[in-house]
């Protein structure tokens, strides 16, 4: 009776993926003798064992032929959320650019609905985009749970679609995040590697059962986790990860659309740029602050902000409150393209957060490559970033009077300004650029394509093998 619930559960779901094969190998599967130790098999499984070890018979796993190497890695980025335009967006565009350079065959998958300019940057660059399913009459129709659910599935199968022409699944997880491509490479056999944009601590209020399942898995079928500095590797760790499947890489800046291109000159005016969504913690409303008590003393400061977001207003309304709007230029929402030839009308960046989710932001290597010093909060990754008093300055958040010192530091001594440049091309151009992270990421996809590794992965799970690089 079990069994025939089974089958009537699971061949429907392979024949709509139109899985063939592997519903040959079900059907294979319940020949054998069901009576020789279900759970023994399946903790054989979990823990890579071979089958035979349990006394399962041999007939259960039909060989396939291994597919001919490949030596372009073709890598799915996916990234199961949606925010809208943020620095998520930003790094997969700025990575996935370099990599195709690197000889490497990117694409991603993600929700589109008001990110259509990946679509759009990622075009023109040559890389496909493929849009999530969102909810469709079905789901719409059906009740909240159940319509979910159908949606996860469609999401699922999706993602399959794509592992079938893909060697690597590169997760882009915001806090712990991404069941839906965790199941998909379990049933495709794609290695999966799995870059962090939230630490432990952040996502702490989200984390249900739901999330603890999605941790679970992603321990046990990752080839390696990665998480842009120390300070939130070291959460995972914490949390079982190991020390051999796991890695710091930095986010990066394209340096080919962000390169520095001379003194930075603005008819005699001195610039602060900050590019940054207008969400509560960015400090919009400090910089507006200390630029009131500062724009008397030095009636060359400006400032231009770049982003859009729900305190848009709130941050004009305080803007015309102290009378700064001749100094400050809110340019809203801007496409990413046009961002580089904004940024270079500055002379420094800023970037005052103290923003909850706030991890290691984008802006400021792209304010470094074009030789930006910064003024970054002692927040989250920004002090990895950052190389206080060499680079730019560290300030305390929130903390005015720390952020009026920083600018005013910039302003008065010119030496320290072209100092602070120096240092920043220079820190960009040995850490950050997109090149020498794509470079480090390919050799995780190579580390885990030649992986022989007893722990479990995807390859344990699906009866299928995973592609290997020769």
């Amino acid at each position: 009776m079990r069994l025939a619930v089974l089958a009537a559960c699971i061949i429907p779901a392979l024949l709509a993926f139109d899985l063939s094969a592997d519903l040959a190998d079900l059907l294979a599967y319940f020949e054998t003798d069901f009576a020789r130790s279900q759970a023994q098999a399946i903790l054989a499984a979990l823990n890579g064992q071979a089958l035979a070890s349990v006394g399962m018979p041999a007939r259960q796993v039909k060989p396939f032929a291994q597919p001919e190497p490949r030596q372009k890695v073709r890598v799915l980025h996916y990234m199961g959320t949606n925010f809208g335009m943020t620095g998520v967006e930003t790094f997969i565009l700025q990575l996935t650019a370099a990599q195709r350079r690197r000889g490497l065959a990117p694409t991603i998958l993600m929700d589109l609905h008001n990110r259509q300019e990946v679509r759009e940057i990622a075009g023109g660059r040559g890389i496909a985009v493929h849009d999530l399913p969102n909810r469709n009459s079905i789901a719409q129709l059906l009740p909240g749970k159940l319509g979910t659910a159908v949606l996860r599935v469609q999401r699922i199968a999706a993602i399959y679609r794509l592992l079938k022409k893909n060697d690597v699944l590169h997760i882009q997880a915001v806090g712990i995040s991404c069941l839906d491509g965790f199941i998909a490479a379990a049933m495709a056999g794609a290695h999966v590697i799995v870059t962090h944009h939230g630490t432990l601590s952040w996502f702490a209020p989200q984390r249900d059962l739901l999330a603890e399942i999605t941790f679970w898995i992603e321990k046990r079928i990752s080839s390696t986790i990665v998480m842009p500095y120390k300070a939130a590797l070291a959460e995972l760790m914490s949390e079982g990860v190991s020390s051999d499947r796991s890695r710091v890489i930095p986010f990066c800046v394209d340096e080919e659309l962000f390169t520095q291109s001379g003194p930075h000159a603005n008819g005699g005016a001195f610039t602060l740029v900050m590019v940054a969504r207008m969400v509560f913690g960015k400090g919009h409303l400090e910089l507006l602050g200390a630029l009131s008590k500062l724009s008397a003393r030095y009636p060359e400061l400006r400032a231009l902000f770049i982003g859009d977001g729900p305190m848009r207003g709130q941050i004009e309304r305080e803007i015309d409150r102290l009378d700064l709007r001749r100094i400050v230029e809110s340019k809203g929402k801007v496409d990413h393209r046009e961002v580089p030839a904004l940024m270079r009308s500055a002379q420094v960046i800023v970037l005052p957060t103290y923003e909850p989710g706030e991890m290691y932001p984008v802006c400021l290597l792209e304010g470094m490559a074009l030789g930006l010093p910064a003024i970054g909060t002692r927040w989250s990754g920004i002090p990895d970033i950052i190389d206080d008093g060499v680079t730019g300055v560290i300030v305390e958040p929130k903390d005015e009077a720390n952020l009026i010192h920083a600018i005013e530091r910039f302003v008065a001594d010119p030496s320290f300004l072209a100092q602070s440049r120096e240092g920043a091309l220079a820190r960009i151009r040995s850490r950050f650029t997109a090149t020498i992270v794509a470079d480090r990421y390919a050799e995780l996809y190579r580390e885990a394509m030649s992986s022989r590794t007893p722990h479990l992965t995807s390859h344990h799970i699906r009866i299928r093998p995973p592609r290997r690089l020769a």
